[in-house]
């Protein structure tokens, strides 16, 4: 998987000029969670950004990511492929490829893969700080 990133170059005033660059996967960099893997496509270093980053999220058919929240990260969810029921402070959603969702800190959220295939995300977090994971 590759990911591109573009940045400006023509736009000067204040901004330090940064070339474009791919960014891609690191197959050795996965690491299991609780239902899930993830792989990290870009840091708050890449980004600029303390605190935020873009990650990659598999959930295996079957598997289920238990209920859980963050005391200060936003995370925006983009499903990339698969079907996936996303459960947010009690109400249920069907995720299908090109759904974007947002998750506000303090929102309880479970994710529940009852299909054949696997299912895929890119999430991206800002404000995440160290202990911001609540399980529920």
């Amino acid at each position: 998987m590759r990911l591109c990133v573009l940045a400006l170059t023509s736009f000067r005033c204040c901004v330090k000029e940064i070339p474009m660059r791919y960014v891609e996967l690191n197959p050795k960099s996965w690491q299991q969670g609780r239902g899930y893997r993830k792989n990290r496509l870009l840091s708050a270093e890449d980004l600029r950004q303390r605190g935020a980053w873009l990650q990659v999220v598999v959930i295996p058919a079957g598997a289920h990511v238990p209920p859980h929240s963050h005391r200060t990260s936003v995370e925006v969810y983009v499903v990339r492929r698969g079907v996936c029921e996303l459960t947010v402070n009690g109400q249920r959603h069907e995720l299908r490829p090109g759904d974007v969702t947002l998750m506000e800190p303090g929102d309880v959220h479970e994710l529940t893969n009852r299909g054949e295939e696997v299912f895929e995300l890119w999430v991206f977090k800002t404000k995440a700080t160290d202990g911001d994971v609540v399980w529920a």
